[in-house]
């Protein structure tokens, strides 16, 4: 940055170039599936997660993975076992979610981010602040991605094959939703995902998910909904 902090022999201002700007950053949003064990017994857990490994391979040992814990979830010799069977199986696990002292200890001593279940449930700085939908009108095109960081995203247009689409609440595709739709990205277990033609490679709800793969219904063509019940996500036709 010395360039940008001395004048040339002319004198002149400094110009802004790519040169002097050694890097960029921006916040973004990057998938994520959550798993969360419902079960003590590490080979019932072993044979779950291998059986969706065998339905999809490159999803599952692509994707980046959070392991979320309850509160009952505290035993850090069984967390320990945990990591060391998605390491065996090979699948990417970055982060940690406890509000356990114990087991976020474990987690930062095996390089792992620790994120608290209730960081996105606090309120923001500006307590008046709202939700506010954002609108985006036209074609999402692959490899685009938009995100709606406090409320609805409502899409005039269509979500084509390898693109993003991300909100904390609702997401709303008025056309055909070809590629990755996800809600409620931080938790809300309420957010939907609507759209006017269900062709999607995949969608979540609060970090349940669905993908092409595993469920035909996600190619029905028709207008739908996803929604959340019972930590199970559904599809619903909205047209015969």
């Amino acid at each position: 940055m010395q360039g940008l902090m001395e004048k040339d022999m002319e004198n002149k201002a400094p110009q802004l170039n790519l040169v002097s700007v050694p890097l960029k950053m921006k916040g973004t949003f990057l998938p994520a599936m959550l798993i969360q064990p419902n079960t003590r017994h590490l080979a019932q857990l072993k044979a779950a997660l291998q059986q969706r490994i065998q339905k999809s391979p490159g999803l599952m040992h692509s994707t980046p993975l959070v392991l979320g814990l309850n509160d009952r979830q505290t035993e850090v010799a069984w967390v320990e076992s945990v990591i060391a069977l998605l390491a065996e199986l090979k699948l990417p696990l970055k982060a940690l979610r406890s509000d356990d002292e114990a087991v976020c200890q474990l987690a930062r001593s095996q390089g792992l981010l620790v994120m608290n279940p209730v960081d996105r449930a606090t309120p923001a700085a500006n307590q008046d602040e709202k939700p506010q939908a954002l609108v985006h009108q036209g074609t999402v095109r692959g490899g685009q991605q938009l995100v709606s960081e406090n409320g609805d995203l409502i899409i005039i247009g269509s979500v084509n094959a390898g693109a993003e689409v991300l909100a904390a609440g609702h997401v709303h595709v008025y056309g055909a939703l070809r590629g990755r739709a996800l809600a409620g990205i931080y938790g809300d277990q309420q957010a939907q995902i609507f759209s006017y033609d269900l062709q999607a490679e995949l969608v979540a709800v609060a970090g349940r998910y669905l993908t092409s793969q595993t469920a035909d219904q996600l190619s029905v063509g028709k207008p739908a909904r996803i929604y959340l019940q019972e930590e199970q996500l559904k599809c619903q036709l909205l047209a015969p």
